[in-house]
């Protein structure tokens, strides 16, 4: 079976799947098949994959051989490294998936071969986790010379102010008013991909 799946931030209310849907519609077109089913999902970017409602539904409806299409190779984790251990997770379990924004991953005869596709696969694990490493070096560079930028002028450095993020008031108010059934503490911070000391710590700058 072929399914799609589709992904937009609950920050951009104004933000819809459509682009996402003709792109795999026209996709569809183009290499002469059909859709089983296209799911979308609004939830936003900053929760792992496996805490995503929609498509945990999703994966527990997906089989071996079974193909999986999404737009932007992003769409399938939280960052790189959630993007890449969700990818191996259904690699591990016969799934290929198509990801229409990465080469190699977005063309269709080179897909339906397992030998070819596992070869694709593997490359792109290798390069996608070499690339997230790279960022991950220039990050702490880039911190380190601000750092070092910092002390050479004279500035006091410290912790900054905590700050909420910007989706936590929106989601801890659907948590109160109970849009998310029983769930627990724990549960809800496990969504938002938090721990349950970060999950307090946001409550109480919410409550001041």
């Amino acid at each position: 079976m072929i399914f799609g799946y589709m992904r937009i931030s609950t920050q951009k209310e104004k933000q819809t799947t459509d682009r996402q849907r003709i792109t795999l519609e026209e996709y569809a077109v183009d290499n002469n098949f059909k859709f089983d089913e296209i799911v979308d999902e609004r939830i936003t970017g900053t929760i792992k994959a496996e805490h995503r409602p929609v498509y945990n539904e999703l994966k527990g409806k997906l089989r071996k051989d079974d193909i999986l299409i999404i737009t932007d190779i992003d769409r399938l984790g939280r960052d790189a490294d959630d993007v890449i251990m969700e990818f191996k997770r259904l690699k591990t379990n016969g799934i290929r998936v198509i990801a229409l924004d990465t080469p190699y991953l977005n063309e269709w005869e080179k897909i339906q071969d397992s030998s070819l596709y596992n070869m694709i696969a593997d490359i792109f694990i290798t390069l996608k986790a070499h690339i997230a490493q790279q960022e991950r070096e220039k990050t702490v560079n880039r911190i380190n010379q601000g750092l070092a930028v910092a002390r050479a002028k004279g500035k006091q450095l410290g912790r900054p102010k905590a700050e909420l993020p910007k989706d936590f008031i929106k989601e801890y108010s659907k948590f109160k008013e109970g849009v998310y059934g029983d769930m627990s503490a724990i549960s809800f911070a496990k969504m938002l991909g938090i721990g349950r000391s970060t999950l307090y710590k946001y409550i109480k700058l919410y409550e001041r």
